[in-house]
């Protein structure tokens, strides 16, 4: 026989009550970024074209956030919890240590490439009709700014589900508002100094803040995490991000941005030097025997086997 459900509308219930202690401060936690972005943009309004140009800048940071970044921290949020759940505290802190060595392998050599070729990528694809040099330039200022704190908007998605594990909420909601306070001073000065630009800056650097909080805390709670692995893997990182500085800047310091059209050419050595940049990034971490290429390698070849699998039974 078959079982039929019924529906008990019971909001006083103790795991209802629990889950929205635990929704609420970290709906806060999550959205310190978005709430940094609304005050800059506010701020922007006093400078002509000041929020197109925070608006533009921060859609390119978040590219490679949003597929990456947010990704995987959704992807371990599941694991850390099992783990937290269990007590496994050391393999928590392994899985943490695993998430900021991933978060920095993909996302470090991105930022190095936002940075460096941020002029070529406004100009290819905002540099049309109304949208002027002078824009670019601004734009491209923005996006440098932003880009300087990629690593920590990444890094502290992963610290904030580590917490979320523990059933912690409270503890990024706090750092949140404190972020948040930091921004709106930071942003109060920075755009005497340098525009529009500087409130990008800001929100970089008290997404900075709130990481460096997180981590203190986190240490406190859990103790020591691999903190050697993951310097160590932030090292290697940083060599094998050589080869991408190099194509970049040959790239960026060629004279066709000057030029107006050659729409096609400059596609080209744009996308060109990243294909290139990702070839020699990839081929040190091959010489290197990083941990971090094979786990992204195993993870291709298994999505890939499972495609197959499915193609292979339909």
């Amino acid at each position: 026989r078959g079982m039929l459900f019924g529906l008990r509308f019971q909001p006083g219930h103790p795991g209802v009550k629990r889950i929205g202690w635990l929704m609420v401060p970290s709906l806060l936690g999550l959205s310190v970024t978005q709430i940094n972005i609304t005050v800059s943009t506010i701020l922007a309004s006093y400078f002509a074209g000041g929020p197109t140009y925070l608006f533009y800048g921060m859609r390119l940071i978040q590219f490679p956030l949003g597929i990456f970044g947010v990704a995987l921290a959704t992807a371990i949020l599941p694991t850390l919890s099992a783990q937290a759940a269990r007590g496994a505290l050391d393999e928590l802190r392994t899985t943490i240590g695993f998430g900021l060595r991933m978060i920095f392998f993909i996302i470090l050599p991105a930022m190095l490439g936002l940075i460096l070729l941020r002029h070529p990528i406004v100009h290819l694809v905002f540099e049309h009709g109304s949208f002027t040099k002078a824009d670019t330039l601004a734009t491209a200022t923005a996006l440098l700014c932003y880009a300087v704190g990629l690593w920590a908007f990444a890094g502290v998605r992963i610290i904030v589900s580590a917490f979320y594990s523990l059933q912690d909420t409270r503890t990024p909601a706090v750092t949140a508002g404190i972020a948040v306070g930091a921004n709106i001073l930071l942003s109060l000065w920075l755009m005497t100094l340098l525009d529009a630009a500087g409130l990008a800056l800001a929100t970089a650097l008290a997404s900075m803040l709130n990481g460096s909080i997180l981590v203190a805390v986190l240490h406190r709670r859990l103790g020591r995490v691999d903190w050697g692995s993951i310097v160590w893997s932030a090292f290697r990182v940083l060599g094998a991000c050589i080869p991408v500085a190099v194509m970049c800047l040959w790239v960026a310091n060629a004279s066709l941005w000057d030029q107006d059209g050659a729409w096609v050419v400059k596609s080209a050595a744009l996308f060109g030097g990243i294909g290139v940049s990702v070839i020699g990034y990839l081929g040190v971490h091959i010489m290197l025997g990083s941990e971090e290429l094979d786990v992204v390698l195993g993870m291709v070849k298994r999505k890939l086997g499972r495609v197959a699998k499915k193609f292979g039974a339909a």
